[in-house]
């Protein structure tokens, strides 16, 4: 895993408190117009937030495998955007 893969792991460890009332979920956003994927972890406190957690380029699929794979130990709901396409 390089860099950006670490950085994303280490920004969910940073953003991701369990507090009561809250509820989180993890956004994953296939950006075509940067060739990247995207990570973000959705806070839901009264109102929506995301915070971003960084990218890996469409270049790197293993790493994205890799990046999310850890992310989904985490028992959170994952949402899936720009991967259909209309």
């Amino acid at each position: 895993m390089n860099d950006n893969g670490r950085k994303i792991l280490a920004e969910f460890e940073q953003a991701y408190k369990r507090l009561p009332r809250h509820a989180y979920s993890l956004l994953v956003v296939k950006d075509t117009y940067h060739d990247t994927y995207n990570f973000y972890l959705e806070d839901v406190y009264g109102a929506t937030w995301s915070n971003g957690l960084g990218s890996v380029s469409f270049d790197n699929l293993d790493e994205y495998k890799s990046v999310l794979k850890k992310l989904l130990t985490s028992g959170l709901p994952v949402e899936y955007r720009g991967f259909k396409e209309e």
